[in-house]
């Protein structure tokens, strides 16, 4: 059992118990009944109440009150629209959320910190009804604060003179403006992206590794800068350096742009290579510290004693109503969960707790704390199998649940909706081909199955299903891979590759789906009709030319599943115990279905439907002497399982994907998400929970389309929750998404992107060019995937010295490759795509003759 303690030097005061103040009037006016959202500015002598103009600025020397209350499920921000909240009881609530933002750094932060908290227990005594506290700290926001700020924020630095050059970076999806001091080459990194503002000149200068999503942000950010008051008149220009290439800007601008950052000495930061290492999520007990003294000094705070209870996974049966506990979700943040009958002193200590925490282990993500029944999404995500408090969708869930009709393709699409949570783009109707993946003993390649519709699988073998199927707007085909839960990844590996060859010659059209044994998303099991069975063993056992999958004669199955598009069969028999509420027992040409006392009505029906046969049916308690003879040693597996309760399912949750070094993704959260926050230019993360969807954007990238599964198998693997790494993932592109995917975005445009204008086409609007084409057309369309700027760049001075002291990255056989565009034309007096142009024996000359080889 782990123990931590959190001295008292690393709690601060959190407020408490509310003290009366004259500040407390500022809270006065805050409706208790109403949707909301307030923004206050704080300092050590005033609370001021901010105009909606000023909304999304954030100076790093003041502390800011956030306040945001919103219906279930819906938008929240400064668009919210006032409605009065009528709380019914029944589990669901308004979501209300005060986010209490500080610099934190410095002693002034702390003392700024701590009177913001103070502020939000009076706002909190305002409103009168249990709250989500955020503590937040500049650059490290929560998804949820950055959520209400649609056009981002700006965090502005207190004090700094107008008039003078000053230099931002931006940053994310929905992006932080941080205003930087002083301006220098220290300030800027190779991954980033930077606006520099001077009285007569817009510098927009983008790192050679930063991504296309914060380049695009970067660009409109300074367009907006270079605007004058009337919209649409440029008062200033703009000019687009690019990370080594500085010296190709036209003369007037590399002259200004040399007065304030000296380009002889430029040096930049390598982009970081920081390599995490999944890290679950872990429950701590709040207890009361032991007296060490029965003498405390009244201005002494007792430690905070935190005992470690489990990691993930975690489930909510983990929280007893009578504790309090914190949640260390890593990168998800740190939180405090309070129980309803929680003794008071460890209620009110409980941010600081977490507080402490994160301070002990140095996380620096947000820390939130909330009382049982008000948790958010976010932190319910954290566990496994959470029932999700939400009226509306349950009707939406009861009604795909129970849905037997119109779920074609037509109907579907017209209800997106039903799609989505049914899981299911049509009623598996269409055509299907199928193959086997043949190990190397069998000559690998692939063998195409003469009767795909048999529904018969193997668990060490692996499949490709090719579905199709007729939509409004044309044929849409789905390309599954199935691999078997006893398959040898020798196997695995085999298929997966034959199954990109195959995407690959179909023209990269189809859906991917990779799915594995006892994960089946619920429409590749509509495909099979409800009858899809997992059988022990490979194919080749009972047909040894592997055209066909024939169902061995003698075998016991259990169903699960109280519909055909969750219904599923597994041969039960070498493994340990199992349960299940039916069975069916196959003996020859005699078929027996088995159903416990618990099954429902609907359970008893897809069984009967799963036995594809004439059958008798046999209810628990009930079974003849001919039935327990057939089943004869198999006896001991025959065990009924519970009766299940309906799950509530948690809603879908918005990723946006980051691309750094080789292998290596970044997932950023986007609360309240809709159409408008997927760009062509990015790739997502859509977690269904049940399936991981991956969504391409027509301009993400090579490398992001090569890497979608890769991308998804990182997201499950650093999923702070222990996510299951067999969880069905699904890789579907721009303008091709099925409905069960749009249905997750309330009203899903398909001509939204008509008019989308690529960077490219920005960049030369900023310019007053007309659109870029040749040489340096990988600059201009953002997508940096060349050899040359794909390295790491150093000065000349490092790549001349010494061996020892070469950094390790360094291939000494191609030092050229990791010189600046600018340092490589005047080493060379030649660009690197003319010096690749050269005969080998010339490179080699011409690197001796400049000391690189």
């Amino acid at each position: 059992m782990h123990i931590l303690e959190v001295g008292a030097e690393q709690l601060e005061d959190d407020g408490g118990s509310p003290r009366p103040s004259a500040q407390d009037a500022v809270f006065r006016t805050v409706p208790k009944d109403h949707t909301i959202f307030l923004v206050w500015r704080i300092t050590e002598s005033s609370t001021e109440l901010l105009p909606r103009s000023h909304y999304g600025t954030f100076y790093d020397g003041d502390a800011y009150l956030v306040y945001s209350c919103s219906l279930p499920g819906q938008p929240a921000g400064p668009d919210v629209i006032r409605r009065e909240i009528k709380e019914n009881g029944n589990g669901e609530y308004a979501e209300r959320h005060v986010h209490a933002w500080t610099n934190g750094t410095g002693e002034r932060g702390g003392i700024l910190g701590a009177l913001a908290l103070r502020r939000a227990s009076q706002l909190l005594a305002q409103v009168g009804t249990p709250l989500v506290l955020h503590r937040e700290t500049a650059t490290k926001e929560s998804p949820r604060m950055l959520s209400y700020f649609r056009d981002g924020i700006r965090i502005l630095r207190s004090g700094v003179m107008n008039g003078g050059p000053r230099l931002y970076r931006v940053r994310g999806h929905r992006p932080v403006v941080l205003q930087l001091e002083p301006v220098s080459w220290a300030q800027l990194s190779s991954d980033g992206v930077f606006v520099l503002d001077t009285s007569n000149l817009i510098v927009l200068w983008l790192g050679r590794a930063a991504n296309l999503i914060e380049k695009i942000f970067g660009a409109k950010i300074a367009y907006r800068m270079a605007r004058g008051p009337e919209k649409g008149m440029m008062v200033r220009r703009i000019a687009i350096a690019h990370d080594g290439y500085e010296q190709t800007l036209p003369t007037s601008d590399r002259e200004l742009l040399n007065k304030l950052l000296e380009l002889r000495s430029r040096s930049m930061r390598p982009a970081p290579s920081v390599i995490e290492s999944p890290r679950p999520s872990r429950l701590y007990k709040v207890t009361q510290p032991p007296r060490v003294s029965p003498i405390t000094m009244p201005s002494q705070k007792p430690a905070a004693r935190l005992e470690e209870i489990k990691r993930a996974p975690l489930y909510r049966e983990d929280l007893r109503e009578d504790s309090v506990y914190i949640i260390d979700g890593g990168s998800r943040g740190v939180w405090a969960w309070v129980g309803s009958s929680a003794p008071v002193a460890e209620a009110r200590g409980a941010l600081a707790a977490a507080r402490g925490l994160a301070r002990a282990k140095r996380l620096a993500g947000p820390v939130a704390t909330m009382v049982s029944g008000r948790e958010p999404l976010e932190f319910a995500a954290l566990f496994h199998l959470w029932s999700w408090a939400d009226a509306r969708r349950d009707v939406r869930v009861r009604a795909a649940r129970s849905a037997t009709t119109k779920l074609d393709a037509v109907s579907l699409a017209s209800n997106a909706w039903l799609a989505a949570e049914a899981q299911v783009p049509d009623d598996g109707s269409g055509s299907l081909r199928m193959w086997r993946v043949r190990g190397e003993a069998e000559g690998g390649a692939l063998q195409e199955l003469e009767k795909p519709q048999t529904a018969a699988f193997y668990d060490q073998d692996c499949y490709l299903a090719l579905y199709t199927y007729h939509t409004p707007t044309g044929d849409q085909t789905i390309l599954y891979y199935w691999m078997g839960g006893s398959s040898p990844n020798e196997l695995r590996n085999l298929g997966a590759k034959e199954a990109k060859d195959l995407y690959i010659k179909l023209g990269r059209l189809p859906i991917q789906a990779w799915v594995y044994q006892g994960k089946e998303p619920a429409h590749f099991l509509q495909i099979f009709k409800g009858r899809m069975v997992t059988y022990i063993g490979t194919a080749t056992e009972y047909d040894p030319s592997g055209r066909r999958v024939v169902p061995p004669p003698r075998a016991l199955i259990r169903v699960s599943g109280q519909y055909a598009r969750e219904a599923r069969g597994v041969e039960v028999g070498r493994g340990g115990l199992t349960r299940g509420a039916c069975y069916v027992l196959r003996e020859g040409a005699r078929v027996w279905v088995w159903c416990a006392a618990s099954a429902t009505g609907d359970e008893r029906e897809v069984a009967k439907n799963m036995a594809a046969a004439d059958h008798t049916l046999v209810m628990q308690g009930k079974e003849k002497y001919d039935f327990w003879t057939a089943l004869g040693e198999r006896r001991p597996l025959l065990v009924a399982s519970p009766l299940k309760e309906v799950e509530r399912p948690l809603p879908p949750r918005l990723f946006y994907v980051a691309l750094g070094a080789a292998g290596q993704y970044s997932f950023e959260e986007i609360i309240s998400f809709s159409q408008y926050d997927l760009a062509p230019e990015m790739a997502a993360i859509l977690d269904a929970h049940a399936a991981v969807f991956v969504w391409l954007g027509a301009h993400c990238g090579p490398r992001a389309k090569d890497d979608a599964r890769a991308i998804a198998q990182s997201y499950l693997m650093n999923d702070p929750a222990a996510r299951d790494t067999e969880t069905p993932i699904i890789v579907i592109s721009q303008s091709r998404e099925p409905p069960n995917f749009t249905g997750f975005f309330p009203h899903w445009k398909p001509t939204m992107w008509k008019g989308h204008k690529t960077f490219s086409a920005i960049v030369s609007a900023l310019e007053g060019k007309a659109i870029v084409r040749g040489s340096n057309s990988a600059l201009h369309n953002g997508n940096t995937e060349n050899s040359f700027d794909q390295h790491e760049k150093y000065p000349l001075s490092v790549l001349r010295g010494p061996k020892e002291h070469m950094p390790h990255d360094v291939d000494p056989l191609t030092k050229e490759l990791y010189l600046t565009h600018d340092d490589f034309v005047s080493t060379f007096n030649m660009a690197y795509n003319e010096f690749r142009s050269l005969p080998s024996w010339k490179q080699k000359e011409l690197k001796k003759s400049v000391g690189l080889f």
